[in-house]
C-alpha cells in the first residue's frame, strides 16, 4: 500500500502554506500583546476553506479526507505565526462543527454548519467546569426537563472562543445519579435568555485565541436546540451510548 501523498494533495498544503504566511500574520504582534481576536482574519481563513475542509459540499465545506484535512492544517501551523489563531479555529472544527455534524439533525446541520463553515458564526465547546475539568463526567450543570424543552443552570470554565462566540456545544447532566450516561449536548445561541459570558481570561500563550466563562440561569433551550437522539429512542446497544451525548431517560 502507498502511503506517499499526492500531488494535489502536495499542491494544497503548499498553497496553504503560502496563503498562511501572506494574509494570516500581519499585526500579530499587537494582538499577541492586547490578547485580541481579529473576525476578519477568521472569515479569511473561512473563505480559503479551513473550516470546511473535512464537511460536506452542502455545508459549505470541501468533503477532504481526513489525511488531506490533516496536511491542510499542518501547512497553515507552517506559514501561520499566529498560533492562537490555529487554535481556535480547531477548537471550533472538532469541538463544535464535528459534534453538530456526527449527532445533530438534519435541521441543525443546516442551521449551523454552513454558517460555521463560511465563518459567519463562530462556536465554543462547553464541556470543562470550575470543580470538573479532565473528570469531564463529574460536571455539575444540570439540565432539567421542561415542557418543549429544557432549564440550564450551571457554568463552563475556560472555554475557548467564548468572548466572540455566536453559540456553543453545552454539556449538562438530566441526571446526576447516572453520571456519564446523564449527560447529553446542546446548542446555546448567543442571546438566548439565562445565558451570558462573563469575564475574559488572560494567557501566557495562545493569546489571540480568547478564552471565558460560559454562565447559565434558569436557561431555557428548546428541544429542538438537544443533540443527539430523540426522547422516544430506544438505546440497545452501549456502544451506540458510548459515541453519542445521549438523553437519560
Amino acid at each position: 500500500m502507498d502511503f506517499s501523498w499526492s500531488e494535489e494533495q502536495l499542491t494544497y498544503r503548499n498553497a496553504v502554506v503560502d496563503f498562511a504566511k501572506k494574509e494570516l500574520s500581519e499585526g500579530l504582534l499587537e494582538r499577541e500583546r492586547e490578547a485580541g481576536f481579529s473576525r476578519e482574519i477568521w472569515q479569511k481563513c473561512a473563505r480559503f476553506g479551513i473550516q470546511g475542509l473535512p464537511f460536506p459540499e452542502q455545508y459549505g465545506g470541501a468533503e477532504a479526507d481526513i489525511l488531506t484535512t490533516m496536511l491542510t492544517m499542518e501547512g497553515l501551523g507552517y506559514g501561520c505565526r499566529d498560533n492562537g489563531l490555529i487554535f481556535a479555529i480547531n477548537a471550533q472544527m472538532w469541538s463544535v462543527q464535528m459534534p453538530i455534524f456526527s449527532f445533530g439533525s438534519d435541521a441543525q446541520k443546516q442551521k449551523y454548519l454552513s454558517g460555521l463553515c463560511s465563518g459567519e458564526l463562530i462556536g465554543a465547546h462547553g464541556m470543562s467546569e470550575p470543580d470538573s475539568g479532565s473528570d469531564a463526567y463529574s460536571l455539575r450543570t444540570r439540565a432539567e426537563r421542561r415542557d418543549g424543552g429544557y432549564v440550564l443552570n450551571g457554568t463552563k470554565m475556560f472555554v475557548t472562543n467564548a468572548p466572540v462566540a455566536d453559540l456553543a456545544v453545552v454539556f449538562a447532566t438530566v441526571d446526576p445519579a447516572k453520571k456519564m450516561w446523564g449527560i447529553t449536548a446542546f446548542v446555546v445561541e448567543k442571546g438566548t435568555p439565562g445565558f451570558s459570558v462573563s469575564r475574559h481570561i488572560d494567557k501566557m500563550g495562545l493569546r489571540t485565541a480568547p478564552m471565558g466563562e460560559l454562565i447559565f440561569e434558569d436557561c431555557f433551550i428548546p428541544e429542538e436546540n438537544r443533540l443527539g437522539m430523540k426522547q422516544s429512542s430506544k438505546i440497545n446497544s452501549p456502544i451506540k451510548t458510548v459515541r453519542s451525548p445521549i438523553l437519560s431517560m
